[in-house]
Parts: C-alpha cells; sequence; structure tokens
C-alpha cells in the first residue's frame, strides 16, 4: 500500500540508525533472538553501542537466556524502565505480527535496522549510500512507474533510518504485483530458489495458461516437500535438486530446511554443510521459459550469469529478488538494464518487516 509520495533520501546522508543509535543515551533494549539478534550484536560491538536488555514478547519468556543476558517480557521492560528505545531483530510477514510491531512503534521508539540477509560485508549506511548514490540514482531514473519510484524511495529512506513508517508506507499488495505482468501468456515457468512449492502454488494460482515449472531447491529438506507437491499437482512440475549458479559444478551448500539455505560462498551464518549439485538455468534447456523468478539466497547476480542465454532466446518476465545484499536493489537493476534490450523494470515489495520480500520485475516490451 502506497499511502504517501516518497522522495530519495538527502544526499550526502550525514546521520543514519547506526549514528543515532550510537548517540542514544536511553536504555537500549533488543527485542527478540536467533540469527537476527547475533547479526545486531556483532554490528552494536564495531560502534560501541550497549544493549541493557533483550526481551520477548509476553508468553514466549521461559526463563531462557541469549548472549547472557536474561530474556525478559515487555511487561518487564515496561515495569523496569521509564523510558527506553526499542531495537527489533526479527523479521516477519505475517499481518498480525506487523500490525502488533505498529501499535509498539505508536507508544515507542522503535528501529528496525537493515541487516543484510546473506553477508555482513556490506550495510546499507549512510557511507554506503553517499558512496553509490550516483548509481543508484540510476536506478530510480530507470524505473518504469511512479509506484516503483515510490516504493524504491520508501527502502531507501527506511534502510538509513530504521523508521517502520517507511515500511508500512511502502509495499504493494500481490495482486497489484502480479498485474504488472502479462499473466495469461505465462505457460512455462522456472522456478529458481523453489522452496516447498508454495511460490509453484502461486504461479499456478495467477497464471490460468500454465503448463510447466521447472522447480530448483538445493536443500534436502526442502526438496523432499516439493516433490511431494509436484508428485500431488494437477500442472507438470519438475522438481531438480540444485543450486542456481553461473556454472555447472560441485560445490559446498548451507543447508537449514527454509528459506536461508544458501550456497556457502552466499551464507553469512552456517547451517549444515552438504555437497550440492550447482547448475545453470541456460544448462537445462529451455526454449520457450515465460518466466523465470530468482529468489536464491544471495546468488541472484551469479543465478542471472548463468541464465543470459535462456533470456536472450526465450525474453521471459523476470522477477528478482533485491533485498539478500545491501548492493543488489541497485547492482541487479543496473546489470539487467545493460544486459536487456526492450523490457521495462519495475519494483514492487509486499508486506514484511524488515524491507524484505523486495522485487525487481523486468517485462519485455511486446
Amino acid at each position: 500500500m502506497i499511502s504517501k509520495k516518497y522522495t530519495m533520501p538527502e544526499y550526502p546522508c550525514k546521520a543514519d540508525v547506526w549514528d543515532m543509535l550510537a548517540k542514544e543515551a536511553r536504555p537500549i533494549v533488543v527485542y527478540g533472538m536467533g540469527n537476527g539478534a547475533d547479526k545486531l550484536f556483532r554490528r552494536f560491538e564495531s560502534y560501541g553501542i550497549k544493549v541493557a536488555e533483550v526481551f520477548a514478547s509476553d508468553g514466549f519468556v521461559r526463563g531462557h537466556s541469549f548472549r547472557g543476558y536474561k530474556v525478559k517480557s515487555f511487561s518487564d521492560i515496561k515495569a523496569e524502565y521509564s523510558d527506553f528505545v526499542i531495537v527489533l531483530s526479527f523479521a516477519s510477514n505475517r499481518r498480525e505480527v506487523i500490525e502488533m510491531l505498529a501499535e509498539i512503534d505508536s507508544l515507542y521508539d522503535m528501529y528496525i535496522p537493515d541487516m543484510p540477509v546473506s553477508d555482513e560485508i556490506e550495510y546499507f549506511d549512510r557511507e554506503f549510500y553517499n558512496r553509490y548514490y550516483e548509481e543508484i540514482c540510476g536506478v530510480y531514473e530507470m524505473l518504469a512507474d511512479d509506484t516503483s519510484k515510490n516504493i524504491f524511495a520508501a527502502c531507501l529512506n527506511y534502510r538509513l533510518t530504521g523508521k517502520m513508517e517507511y515500511l508500512l508506507g511502502g509495499y504493494s499488495e500481490r495482486d497489484e504485483m502480479y498485474s504488472r505482468l502479462p499473466c495469461d501468456r505465462i505457460k512455462t515457468v522456472i522456478d529458481a530458489g523453489a522452496y516447498n512449492g508454495d511460490t509453484a502454488r502461486e504461479a499456478m494460482f495467477y497464471f490460468p495458461n500454465l503448463e510447466k515449472i521447472y522447480a530448483i531447491e538445493p536443500d534436502v529438506r526442502n526438496y523432499k516437500k516439493l516433490t511431494k507437491f509436484a508428485d500431488d499437482s494437477e500442472t507438470t512440475v519438475i522438481p531438480i535438486n540444485a543450486a542456481v549458479w553461473n556454472e555447472c559444478r560441485d560445490g559446498i551448500f548451507m543447508g537449514s530446511g527454509n528459506r536461508n539455505s544458501s550456497v556457502s560462498s552466499t551464507a553469512s551464518h552456517r547451517h549444515s554443510e552438504a555437497v550440492s549439485s550447482l547448475i545453470t538455468v541456460d544448462s537445462l534447456g529451455v526454449t520457450d521459459a515465460d518466466y523465470i523468478k530468482y529468489d536464491v539466497e544471495g546468488a541472484e547476480y551469479e543465478a542471472l550469469l548463468g541464465s543470459l542465454n535462456t533470456i536472450s532466446k526465450s525474453r521471459p518476465v523476470l522477477l528478482v529478488s533485491l533485498y539478500h545484499r545491501s548492493r543488489d536493489s541497485f547492482f541487479l537493476p543496473d546489470f539487467l538494464r545493460q544486459k536487456l534490450s526492450g523490457y521495462r523494470f519495475y519494483v514492487r515489495r509486499l508486506y514484511s518487516v524488515p524491507a524484505w520480500e523486495l522485487n525487481l520485475i523486468a517485462v519485455p516490451i511486446e
């Protein structure tokens, strides 16, 4: 939902969310635990930011600890502190959770720092924004409609400020996102990062003439669910147990059994290691691809490199995730703009906290 008009953040950016938190005199309390909180604590350490408490939602406290902190409830925090700053460390796309967070944000000072999903090398901070400002502006100008520019600008403002208002005001509903696609003419789909079949199921819903899906998923547990889905599906689903890359070879794959599974060179935290086949989209030999989706946990650039022949021959619609790495939001659109001719480019972001589910849609001009 686009609730207001957003503009590009001021250049040069003089202060970002990390600067604001480093100067904060009030107690800083971290909401949530797990991998996101681990990343947050490491980032805090580099800025000398001190954490007063770690808390969880009321009803989810079981007397456990995290990084030496006794995990308290939100009620405990409110009872012990008259004033404090909340820093959120987890993600959600569940509407009821986001509405709960919006209510908290309306009552307390809360920051939701943008944390790279697939690495901790580059953060989208003021130095990053100032360094790549011209490239970022170039992508803003290449977008095909005002909604794309608004969502793109909202995401930039969010990443620099960590404020929820930009997440609540700069997103689109799923139906609206698919309205940008020529759904009626899509018959053959390549799903890179198929997970357990959920995106294939979505394709079946939105593409009425769909005939075939090549569903590529490297994680063994996810792949088992995917094959079960394929067996039960009336549409032809061809499951492929591999990771999409820019060359065909064996590689080390970091399995997690969820959406964070990744090729080891793109992983930000380690799960179980396994040898996996790395393949290119081009190696599939598909000559009639109408739509390719890339959600491959930080390997989107490599996956695109391994797809260029297929894209050139078939001229499919592309949907590319832009949120796994800090530079993806401008580097990947600019890369495709240089490689593709006769395409329109849109940006859409589905409802989520933080600014995940940010996608580039590339549609060939008929």
